[in-house]
């Protein structure tokens, strides 16, 4: 009995799906973990500058709902950064792996993202955190154009036929 080497794999049907995903998925992650960092600088930067945000809001600094504000500030964005930043991240490893719903999901994230990042940006907030309000938004684009490419689009595809 002779062996014969295996045939290469045949084009179309049967074919093994891509291991390794394209330029554009690789850059859509990234930018995934961009978001999630700059959460977390934002974050800091609210308590930093948490005087400031309570006074953005027209509300005394020695009045008791000065203290709520400060509280209400601080446990929102530790919350937000914990619920949403582990979400990103949950997302940005499904969508290497070729998960179409991740990145659905991610896009109406990013979606509600740029409008919420269009009220902030209306806000009297410190200028740090409204030049971090513009670079988010400009990450959310990203993420999209990246997302939405062609070789995305196939890998995604190519993914859920194998």
């Amino acid at each position: 009995m002779t062996n014969y080497p295996a045939p290469p794999p045949s084009e179309g049907y049967g074919q093994n799906t891509p291991a390794e995903p394209p330029p554009a998925i690789k850059t859509s992650v990234n930018i995934v973990w961009a978001s999630v960092a700059l959460a977390v600088i934002s974050t800091i930067l609210t308590f930093v500058y948490l005087d400031d945000i309570v006074e953005a809001a027209e509300v005394s600094l020695n009045s008791p709902e000065a203290d709520a504000a400060r509280t209400g500030a601080i446990v929102a964005s530790v919350i937000a950064l914990l619920i949403f930043g582990a979400l990103w991240i949950l997302l940005g490893i499904f969508l290497r792996k070729g998960a179409n719903w991740a990145r659905i999901v991610l896009t109406v994230l990013a979606a509600l993202g740029l409008l919420g990042g269009l009220y902030n940006s209306s806000q009297d907030l410190p200028a740090v955190l409204q030049v971090l309000n513009v670079i988010q938004m400009a990450l959310y684009v990203a993420l999209l154009v990246f997302m939405w490419k062609r070789e995305s689009s196939d890998y995604i595809a190519a993914q859920r036929a194998g």
